[in-house]
This record gives C-alpha cells, sequence and structure tokens, in this order.
C-alpha cells in the first residue's frame, strides 16, 4: 500500500493503527484527514527506524519479553492468546517483530531528541502567567464507591444498609467491590464535571461529605458513593502542575524537532503511495 525506500507498509499494517487509534479515542469512524495523520506517522516512522538502524540503537532482549508478558495477561490462557493473534492474521513471531520495532523507534526518540530536551523553571513560570485560561480547575469531589454486578442488587441493598449502620466502608469495598478501586477502599480520588458517568456524577456532587448515597445505577452496574471531600474550582498553583506542565511542553518541543528531522529525511527518500487503495478506506 506504502513504499518508502523499497519497504513496504502494508495495508494490514495500517488497519491496524487505525483500529488502534479508533480504541485510543473511543470513535467508531475515523475522519479522512485522520487517516492521513496515520499514513504520515507510518512514513515517519519507518524513516526513523532507518536512522536507527544506522546508529546501532539497541532493545534490550528482556524489555521485548516483559512487553510480551504483559499482553499475555489479557488473556486467560497461552491458547487464548495465540488465537487472538491468529484470529488477526498474526504469528507470535510477527507479534515480536512489531514489539521490538516499536521499542527501536521509542529509544531512538528517547536518544535522538529527548535527551537533550530541556524546560526551564523560569519557561514554565512564563508559560504558567501568559495562558493562566489553560490552568482553570472546575469544582471537584473526591469519593469511594463499591460497584455491584446488575444481578447483585439484594447485595448491593444490604450492604448499603450496613454501611449506614457505621460498619466500614473501606473493608466491604475491598470485599464486595467489582470495580479495581475496591482494593484501596473504593477510593476513586478527586474528579470535576465530565469524568464520570452522569448518574454516578450527579449523585456525589449532590451528596454532602461523609455521607453515604443511595443506591445510583449506571451502565456499569449498582453503586453505593461515599463523598469524602469536597474542593471549589478556581486556578491550580503552578506547584500543582509544575511537572505534569514541564513535560507537556518538553512533548510539544520534541514534536516539533521530529517533524523537522523527518521533513529532511522525506526530501530524500522515496514514497510511493497507493491513492486507489487508500481512497478507499477514506469515509465517504
Amino acid at each position: 500500500m506504502i513504499k518508502v525506500n523499497g519497504f513496504e507498509i502494508s495495508e494490514k499494517e495500517f488497519d491496524m493503527a487505525c483500529a488502534e487509534k479508533k480504541f485510543l479515542f473511543k470513535k467508531n469512524t475515523l475522519e479522512k484527514s485522520e487517516m492521513e495523520e496515520i499514513v504520515n506517522v507510518l512514513i515517519d516512522a519507518v524513516l526513523m527506524l532507518e536512522v536507527a538502524k544506522n546508529e546501532n540503537i539497541a532493545v534490550d532482549e528482556k524489555e521485548i519479553e516483559n512487553t510480551i508478558s504483559k499482553m499475555k495477561k489479557n488473556f486467560k490462557s497461552e491458547e487464548d492468546f495465540c488465537n487472538a493473534v491468529k484470529k488477526i492474521g498474526d504469528t507470535p513471531e510477527t507479534v515480536r517483530e512489531r514489539i521490538e520495532k516499536n521499542l527501536k523507534l521509542r529509544n531512538f526518540v528517547r536518544h535522538k531528541f529527548y535527551e537533550d530536551t530541556r524546560v526551564s523553571d523560569e519557561d514554565l513560570k512564563k508559560y504558567y502567567d501568559q495562558y493562566p485560561e489553560r490552568f482553570k480547575r472546575g469544582d471537584e469531589v473526591r469519593a469511594s464507591h463499591i460497584l455491584f454486578n446488575e444481578v447483585d442488587k439484594d447485595k448491593a441493598l444490604e450492604v448499603h444498609e450496613l454501611l449506614l449502620k457505621g460498619e466500614d466502608f473501606a473493608e466491604h469495598a475491598l470485599n464486595h467491590s467489582q470495580c479495581p478501586s475496591g482494593q484501596s477502599g473504593g477510593d476513586l480520588g478527586f474528579f470535576d464535571h465530565g469524568k464520570m458517568v452522569p448518574e454516578f456524577e450527579k449523585a456525589a456532587f449532590e451528596t454532602e461529605v461523609g455521607d453515604i448515597s443511595d443506591l445510583v445505577q449506571t451502565e456499569f452496574g449498582y453503586h453505593i458513593i461515599k463523598v469524602t471531600d469536597k474542593r471549589s474550582g478556581g486556578l491550580f498553583r503552578l506547584e500543582e502542575v509544575k511537572e505534569q506542565l514541564r513535560q507537556s511542553m518538553i512533548n510539544s518541543v520534541v514534536n516539533h524537532k521530529i517533524k523537522k528531522f523527518t521533513a529532511k529525511l522525506r526530501e530524500k527518500a522515496e514514497i510511493i503511495i497507493d491513492t486507489d487503495i487508500l481512497s478507499g478506506k477514506f469515509p465517504s
């Protein structure tokens, strides 16, 4: 579908990249511009990997194995993993090759662009003062919850009664919650409007600090919510967002460097795109 200096980016590879973007951004379809951006990302990756090979950028075998192990943890068995791989037309060997390629690209980007990119405290302060509207915080609530499956409504009601009588919320969350937060007593930390499903958000913001909500039904099941704190909106202090902002600014600088670097590589590269195949994938 796409050839870069003789290296072929297959139609399947493009389709997988599109599927990954849909998953990450929770979209059913992609816009034409988004698909064109994926083409550019794939081309740039091939060009940078060529340079990485010439610069002998290495990948630790242990890291490859660890990445594969993490993938396998999403499956009940080795057989399930292999079946899933086979279903998308892959093999364990091609999966390994792709992981190695991705890790090599990551290591190259770290070495080439991140290692010498710095953002000073002075630059952070200047940006923070220049764009205060980007650091606004809405009203927030901190809550813990216990999640029950829909079929366990009776159990949820029973636990709710016990909590209203003063039994320990964190202990019941640990013993009964179907949410991973149960391992930390059900604590979800602070969140503002728009972060939770509407029914959950409404109940959390309407419940007073220290109180326990009525049983709340959402698409995930039944929740018992305990509100543990609230805070009014305003500006995040620089100290609260300092390191996040630093990383964001570093990422912006690195992205600019990568675009300049790959633009130069493209000037000397032979890039052939099968426009008929690509056009057929664009939304009508």
